[in-house]
């Protein structure tokens, strides 16, 4: 989702491969509306999430991104998308310690994993800052 954002803003818009890209973006975008948990963040298996409880920051913040990004450049209409990107934004602000670390991040590897409060990976909190510069523009717009 980060990714589709990233390379769309790097494309002539009428062009044929932003076409392209938007409509994966919309078609990824819808989906992840249904498949946001009731807390507000994403399952580490977004298919199978009751086999993965436990809470997941980095696709959130991935996805939290990819979504404020697609509302602020009036691609995601703001009335259906926003109040996911809310509900995103308020979980992974529960997720952050009181020392200022993001938590349950899901370990790097092929499939998904553990994920528990005290454990990061240094990438997320790019992914993060990520979320949190487009939020700040949703909202202070």
């Amino acid at each position: 989702m980060a990714g589709l954002v990233n390379i769309m803003t790097e494309l002539e818009r009428n062009s044929k491969e932003y076409k392209y890209f938007l409509s994966i973006y919309k078609k990824m975008a819808k989906r992840l509306l249904e498949l946001q948990t009731e807390q507000g963040h994403w399952a580490m298996s977004l298919l199978a999430a009751e086999y993965y409880p436990t809470p997941e920051t980095s696709g959130t913040a991935f996805f939290t991104y990819g979504l404020a990004s697609g509302i602020n450049q009036g691609i995601l209409d703001h009335k259906n998308y926003e109040p996911t990107v809310r509900k995103a934004w308020n979980a992974l602000c529960r997720y952050v310690t009181h020392e200022g670390m993001l938590g349950y991040v899901q370990p790097i590897g092929a499939e998904p994993g553990d994920a528990c409060p005290d454990k990061t990976e240094v990438y997320v909190t790019g992914a993060f800052l990520y979320a949190g510069d487009e939020v700040f523009k949703l909202y202070s717009k």
